[in-house]
């Protein structure tokens, strides 16, 4: 692992999903998709938040007692914020230890848009405790 960096191993591209949209879409997409977790983003597509399995979790156990519906609440009540990323030249081992401390199995590569004055951050993958695993296995390195 030494020398790589977070492009080497992440997976590109992401499945989001608007702060706007609701608890039960965000079950489906997970669901239809077979992933963990969801990026949440802005009605301009910036980053803002992550979705997780135990996000879900949680709104379960605060909320199925009541029998409130799961499409009355919003992505953004219940999504992680802030976000913890990184960048795709960040060093692949610290991006482990950013994972270690914050007992966090996935990390947001983030893409810096600079217009004028102004920054944006899009995200433009995720790297996961899994994707590190297929590396140590010798099964998943991106050229």
């Amino acid at each position: 692992m030494q020398n790589l960096k977070v492009k080497d191993v992440m997976t590109r591209g992401v499945i989001s999903i608007p702060q706007e949209a609701s608890v039960k879409e965000a079950v489906e997409i997970l669901a239809d998709n077979d992933v963990s977790g969801l990026v949440v983003i802005s009605e301009g597509g910036e980053l803002i938040g992550v979705l997780s399995e135990t996000d879900m979790a949680r709104v379960v156990s605060e909320n199925m007692e009541s029998d409130e519906d799961l499409s009355k609440i919003r992505v953004s009540e219940v999504m992680t914020t802030p976000v913890i990323t990184v960048n795709r030249e960040d060093d692949l081992r610290e991006a482990c230890r950013i994972m270690y401390r914050n007992n966090i199995h996935r990390l947001i590569v983030q893409q810096e848009i600079k217009k004028g004055e102004q920054t944006k951050y899009f995200p433009a993958g995720i790297l996961s405790i899994s994707d590190v695993v297929k590396v140590l296995a010798g099964r998943k390195l991106h050229g």
